[in-house]
């Protein structure tokens, strides 16, 4: 009886602070509406649980890595200006997090300070310290700032998902491939901006998201999901394939259509990975030419956008097409021949090509600022970081694929992370990739697998050392 009467006299503060919590809510719903109109009640309940959420990451900063990938599909709805953006806020707690941990988790410090020592980590953090670096020489110093701060949330990124564990980088690409699927039909229900893609053409893209873009994010989550997570879950990822090849034809974007077809393709050239690709090619082509079909004869409204813009490709004068992109690349490389060994500075390639091209001139004028892009992930890092920055960058690269072959010879998620990584080099012919968050997913997520091979092939060396 005293063990019970113990207990539970420990147990009156928490029963207390439940209590007092409990009865703030309760008046603050009852006040809501007075301060925030008929949508009070659900303006405190998305602070709650935003308060919830940040919490749960400040105690676990695994949490906030895993939200960081999931939300990729959504984040244009969840980004609301350059300063209120729901995946700084995610970063910026998850990096609270994450210091807090290095100072009391000795296992994670230790694989921390493991990270730093592979050349592949090294690689990233020089790239992205030759951005910082670039503002020295750029014009616009303001936009150059404003892209190396984007680069260091990119490298925090990488480091985020290099430190996880195998157990929670595949709950990571596992949360990323379902919201990915959820994505698709959610297009439909999110308010669109009224300038979106979405709303003017029809091209499907959840909550203003590019249609370019999102179509390959699609198609990185389809070839993880397929070659990758649910290799031994064949029925799952065949249900899961008409979403997301309806996702990507949605999309109208040829880029994402070229991915989907030779990707696969592609990756059979790579050394013994032909044999653990399979049979599995060959079935997600016939499925996906169904689909496709199935597409065309029960939505002609997507089939109409699809063949619209694929008939486009026989516009050559169109600046849609080969004449604008050929503007742009022209651009680009007056630019680098401008600029060649340092560049023009991080974030400034808009301001330099305004004298060389004309699709950055007209886009400005729409945009009512300068505005543009190189449209070739290449041509952008050496317009805007010279040769060396490209040296650095194709380093990287190479480093990159150096790494990830072997693991995806021996590994299902390794090899739909590799798929991946092939899909963002299509993906960085006609646009500018070096920017995006999927990219440097990927390199955290081969950098974690690393880790994970160097810390299992370690004990077996160290019981050959002492037998030794």
């Amino acid at each position: 009886m005293s063990a019970l009467a113990d207990k539970s006299r420990r147990s009156l503060p928490l029963y207390g602070g439940a209590l007092l919590l409990a009865i703030a809510v309760g008046a603050a719903l009852a006040y809501s509406e007075r301060f925030g109109g008929d949508n009070g009640p659900y303006i405190l309940l998305g602070v709650l649980l935003a308060s919830a959420v940040a919490g749960a990451i400040l105690l676990q900063w695994r949490l906030g890595a895993l939200l960081l990938v999931a939300a990729l599909p959504f984040e244009t709805m969840i980004n609301l200006g350059p300063l209120a953006s729901g995946m700084k806020a995610l970063a910026s707690l998850t990096l609270v997090s994450l210091a807090l941990a290095l100072l009391t988790d000795q296992k994670l410090f230790e694989r921390f300070a493991r990270l730093w020592q592979l050349p592949l980590a090294l690689a990233v953090l020089a790239f992205v310290l030759w951005n910082a670096v670039s503002i020295l020489w750029a014009s616009d110093k303001g936009e150059a700032l404003r892209a190396t701060i984007e680069f260091l949330g990119l490298l925090g990124l990488t480091v985020f998902i290099g430190l996880l564990e195998r157990r929670y980088l595949l709950l990571a690409w596992a949360g990323f491939v379902l919201s990915t699927a959820l994505s698709v039909p959610a297009a439909y229900v999110l308010p669109q901006p009224a300038d979106s893609d979405m709303a003017v053409a029809g091209r499907l893209g959840p909550a203003g998201a590019d249609p370019n873009t999102y179509s390959l994010l699609v198609a990185i989550a389809f070839f993880a999901a397929y070659f990758g997570l649910l290799r031994r879950h064949s029925i799952i990822a065949y249900l899961l394939v008409p979403v997301f090849l309806y996702g990507i034809f949605a999309t109208g974007s040829r880029t994402g259509l070229i991915a989907l077809v030779a990707t696969p393709l592609l990756a059979m050239f790579v050394p013994r990975l032909a044999a653990r690709l399979g049979w599995r090619v060959l079935p997600m082509y016939v499925l996906g030419a169904a689909a496709i079909a199935v597409i065309f004869l029960a939505i002609p409204s997507v089939a109409e956008i699809a063949l619209e813009r694929d008939a486009a490709l026989s516009q050559v004068q169109s600046e849609e097409t080969w004449s604008g992109r050929w503007s742009t690349w022209q651009g680009a490389e007056e630019v680098i021949a401008s600029h060649p060994i340092l560049g023009v500075g991080a974030g400034n390639y808009a301001e330099a090509a305004m004298d060389y091209s004309e699709m950055v001139q007209a886009h400005s004028l729409k945009k009512d600022k300068v505005a543009g892009a190189a449209h070739n992930m290449v041509l952008s890092v050496a317009s805007q970081l010279g040769l060396v920055g490209l040296i650095l960058f194709l380093g990287l690269l190479f480093l990159l694929f150096k790494t990830a072959v072997p693991i995806a010879q021996e590994s299902s998620m390794g090899t739909g992370i590799l798929l991946g990584l092939i899909v963002a080099m299509i993906a960085g012919i006609t646009l500018t990739w070096e920017v995006e968050k999927i990219l440097y997913v990927l390199f955290g997520s081969v950098l974690a697998l690393q880790l994970h091979d160097s810390a299992r092939r370690a004990p077996s060396a160290d019981k050959h050392e002492r037998r030794t």
